[in-house]
């Protein structure tokens, strides 16, 4: 599969989970906006190892690198908040969790379709 299709795969099923989440449908396991942040977190951190951790690794302190690799940080705290339900400040929040997890995918997406003219390859 081309990057670029996974990049448009990957806004696409963050605006699918996304609404599954806020409107309240129940769908295979996705059944609130607790599980939906759960899942699209998952799915958030898969795509980022898979697609953008080896431009993060060939050259950390580009610029795009750092903010991918902030959006990740942030995500996986976001996720452990809301697998073991603590209630801290705005992170145990899951329509926040579930809002930062779609914007940080689309986001990432967006950046990592300009990866080419950043000579990072």
């Amino acid at each position: 599969m081309s990057r670029r299709v996974s990049y448009i795969l990957e806004i696409i099923l963050a605006l699918i989970i996304y609404w599954i989440g806020m409107a309240n449908v129940p769908v295979l396991f996705v059944n609130g906006v607790r599980s939906a942040a759960i899942t699209l977190g998952i799915i958030g951190l898969f795509f980022y190892i898979t697609n953008t951790m080896g431009y993060v690794m060939r050259n950390p302190l580009h610029p795009i690198a750092l903010i991918g690799s902030i959006f990740a940080i942030i995500g996986a705290v976001l996720l452990v908040f809301q697998i073991f339900g603590f209630q801290f400040w705005i992170f145990g929040n899951p329509v926040f969790a579930l809002t930062y997890f779609a914007l940080a995918m689309i986001v990432k997406a967006v950046l990592a379709m300009f990866l080419p003219l950043a000579d990072i390859y």
